[in-house]
């Protein structure tokens, strides 16, 4: 069974040659609980998360900008990989 809004928590990288990634350990019915869940993990951990809905971000945690850079970093792990 899928649901509508996931929950996206970024996992930096452990060392210089490592990649990062987005896990998602959670999934919601509802848009109120995948705020209200989103919200507690971030002000336990300070992690970099998002909310997405069919591929849209819904909400971004601290802001919009550290998704963004954390979507160039993965971007520029692409381009790393494929010029090995």
């Amino acid at each position: 069974m899928t649901y509508p809004y996931s929950i996206y928590v970024w996992q930096p990288p452990l060392s210089a040659r490592s990649e990062g990634h987005w896990s998602e350990p959670a999934q919601c019915f509802t848009e109120h609980w995948a705020l209200y869940i989103a919200n507690l993990m971030h002000q336990e951990s300070r992690a970099v998360i998002k909310v997405v809905r069919y591929g849209l971000n819904i909400k971004c945690f601290p802001n919009a900008h550290a998704v963004e850079l954390v979507e160039k970093q993965i971007a520029r792990q692409k381009q790393r990989e494929a010029a090995i």
